[in-house]
């Protein structure tokens, strides 16, 4: 296979993941167990341009063509020891939903086996003040980003390498670059930009509890509900790591 080929096609399922809208439902008990039901939707210019170059590759029908593999994402979290995937859907090229539960949120992605990695998310229980406090932590960088790809099958993606974060980290501005010269021929230069830009994981995390802290969170109401919203370009590019901690009583 043409390795040109290969590089733009797994740089369009990089951005397919954090895709152009990203929904993640997150609910965790007293206990730590919980669930997470993960929807994402693309883009149809993400459409169009996999549906030319995966098609005109493979000579397949381009209606037949699937940038979510369920069966590769069933087998990838088979590997993970503390994750059940409940249900899973991709019945279109633009969409796919997975639900998923766990025993505790900070075995989600295991941890690393590289010394002095941090792990994606950590979750804890402290007394203090009489009082039982949980902490969770996500801290993603360009040391764990292959980790965080393991519930779609990619984290052992070679292409990372090129089109994941850099050890001297894209700007926004070259990544921007980046994608107009992907997608040149499918849209304008300001739409491309303008969905870049506009591309974010949005996390919807639930407790049962009342929240005390939230840092990095876009909103936290005075009750059991945080709103987390990630740019797509802080995290294609990480520049510098998202930390986000969130503590209930």
């Amino acid at each position: 296979m043409n390795r040109y080929i290969v590089l733009i096609t797994t740089a369009l399922l990089i951005i397919s993941l954090n895709a152009c809208s990203s929904r993640h439902d997150v609910y965790i008990s007293n206990t730590g167990e919980g669930s997470v039901s993960i929807e994402v939707s693309l883009d149809e210019m993400l459409i169009s341009y996999s549906r030319d170059l995966l098609g005109g590759f493979s000579g397949s029908n381009s209606d037949d063509i699937r940038l979510f593999d369920p069966d590769k994402i069933i087998y990838s979290i088979s590997d993970l020891d503390s994750v059940a995937l409940t249900e899973i859907n991709s019945e279109s090229a633009d969409k796919l939903y997975m639900d998923l539960i766990f025993q505790d949120p900070g075995n989600i992605f295991g941890s690393s086996e590289e010394q002095q990695v941090p792990d994606i998310l950590t979750f804890s229980t402290s007394r203090v003040d009489g009082k039982n406090i949980k902490k969770l932590s996500l801290f993603l960088s360009k040391d764990n980003f292959s980790s965080a790809l393991s519930l779609l099958g990619m984290n052992n993606s070679e292409i990372l390498d090129t089109f994941g974060p850099q050890d001297n980290p894209y700007t926004d501005a070259e990544y921007l670059d980046l994608m107009e010269f992907l997608f040149e021929e499918y849209e304008s230069s300001w739409k491309i930009r303008s969905i870049v830009k506009s591309s974010e994981v949005l996390i919807n995390l639930k407790i049962d509890g009342k929240i005390i802290n939230c840092d990095g969170c876009t909103s936290s109401e005075i009750g059991s509900n945080a709103i987390i919203r990630i740019p797509l370009l802080d995290i294609v590019t990480l520049e510098k790591p998202i930390e986000v901690v969130v503590e209930w009583e």
